[in-house]
């Protein structure tokens, strides 16, 4: 009998799955139908969790696609923040807005990708409030406070995604490992349904070099 690695992927046991099931069908006695039923079950079992790891994989590759697009705008926030700033520090230099809320450049609050970006927005945010009261303050704030919440809502989203998927990708590693051992279950009692001949058994599973090859 081919056994199975827990190397091998979804489409490897789905065959040798399906491949023992066929061969059952032509068994002709009890076991083989027993076996036939036990197995489907664990193969039917492992189409729906590979149905479900794909659905959560998509859902996962979208929510990054998300939270990316957020962060992106959340950069272009801070850029227009930075320009909104240069004109009002044309209009009032004394308040010296640009300096007091980016001191090293905006380049600096944006480097920082994902969750670890969150870590410098509410000193950022604290810079800004800095500058005093004033309409362009008052607009800088809404636009900043709309964007990271935004971003953070994404970011959420994308991380429960991501445990989704995890969790469904181990759970279809747990029904590719019910197949591999099903068929050493039925390996098992097929040798000794065949007793004077257990090599009979090698005839129910697919066996290495089999003439189909899988694409």
């Amino acid at each position: 009998m081919r056994r199975l690695r827990d190397t091998d992927g979804r489409d490897q046991h789905k065959r040798a799955a399906r491949g023992h099931m066929g061969k059952l069908t032509l068994g002709g006695s009890a076991i083989h139908q027993t076996l036939h039923a036990e197995m489907k079950v664990r193969y039917e079992s492992l189409k729906e969790r590979e149905r479900a790891h794909d659905d959560a994989k998509d859902a996962a590759v979208e929510a990054s696609a998300i939270c990316d697009f957020t962060e992106q705008m959340l950069e272009n926030v801070i850029r227009d923040i930075d320009a909104d700033l240069g004109k009002l520090d044309r209009a009032e230099p004394e308040r010296n807005a640009r300096a007091t809320v980016f001191p090293e450049g905006f380049g600096k609050e944006i480097d920082p990708d994902g969750a670890s970006q969150l870590d410098n927005l509410p000193t950022l945010r604290g810079r800004i409030e800095q500058v005093g009261p004033h309409p362009v303050v008052t607009e800088t704030l809404a636009k900043f406070d709309a964007a990271v919440e935004t971003f953070k809502t994404a970011l959420k989203s994308e991380e429960s995604a991501e445990a989704l998927e995890e969790s469904l990708f181990q759970e279809e590693l747990q029904a590719r490992k019910a197949i591999r051992e099903q068929l050493e279950v039925a390996y098992g009692k097929l040798r000794a349904h065949y007793k004077a001949n257990p090599r009979k058994a090698e005839d129910f599973f697919l066996r290495e070099g089999s003439r189909r090859k899988p694409k």
